[in-house]
């Protein structure tokens, strides 16, 4: 299976973690900071961004940025290769698990985390969020792998844990939480990856976390 990704320009993390598992072929869009007005404006380059990366005939086209595809409706061009965001896929993700309830880990500011939470709240009841108050994307890059284990581990329990923003660190930590915490653990990346397989009819199991494992 080959991707074809769209992420935002600082974004350090995404390519790195889904190499491990399929080819990918990227195009990137302008951002350093992770508020809403740079996420609008980041938005307003996603379609020239989308007919670039399928030039390269990818299996698929993912849009790779958490809050940038739930703050606003994202608007892709017609094409016949399937196109599919990151929000979308962890909607997707949280559904096919069966849950109601989610507790959600991510990097983020308190205006991106109130809007998250206001995007997942439409499917799903948030029983816990809580967010580091990272602002500058390259910052969220460059935390460890140990910054989202820990942060989740500080939730209150629900039905499943979310751990949200493409570019942080999770696949390391994935199968450790499941094991600790007894629920199923879903990233960003983790959904997209699983989406991704799904949408090209890639069959699995793969040992990144529940999703992986029981659903392809």
């Amino acid at each position: 299976m080959r991707i074809g990704l769209i992420v935002p320009s600082s974004n350090t993390v995404m390519e790195e973690e889904l190499r491990s598992y399929a080819a990918v072929n990227a195009t990137r869009i302008s951002l350093k900071k992770v508020d809403e007005h740079s996420l609008k404006k980041m938005n307003e380059e996603l379609s020239k961004a989308v007919g670039l990366v399928a030039d390269c005939n990818p299996d698929v086209i993912v849009y790779g940025c958490t809050s940038g595809s739930f703050i606003e409706d994202v608007i892709t061009p017609d094409f016949s290769i399937p196109v599919v965001t990151a929000s979308e896929a962890v909607l997707s993700a949280l559904q096919v698990l069966q849950v109601k309830t989610v507790s959600v880990a991510a990097p983020y500011i308190e205006e991106i985390i109130l809007r998250e939470k206001e995007f997942l709240e439409t499917h799903f009841t948030v029983t816990d969020m809580k967010g580091l108050g990272l602002l500058t994307n390259t910052d969220i890059g460059d935390q460890p792998d140990e910054a989202a284990y820990n942060l989740a581990k500080t939730l209150k329990r629900a039905e499943a844990i979310f751990i949200s923003c493409t570019n942080f660190r999770t696949f390391n930590i994935i199968n450790d939480l499941e094991a600790e915490l007894n629920v199923p653990v879903i990233s960003s990346n983790s959904a997209v990856l699983w989406s991704a397989l799904k949408l090209t009819h890639t069959e699995g199991p793969i040992h990144l976390g529940r999703l992986l494992e029981e659903y392809l």
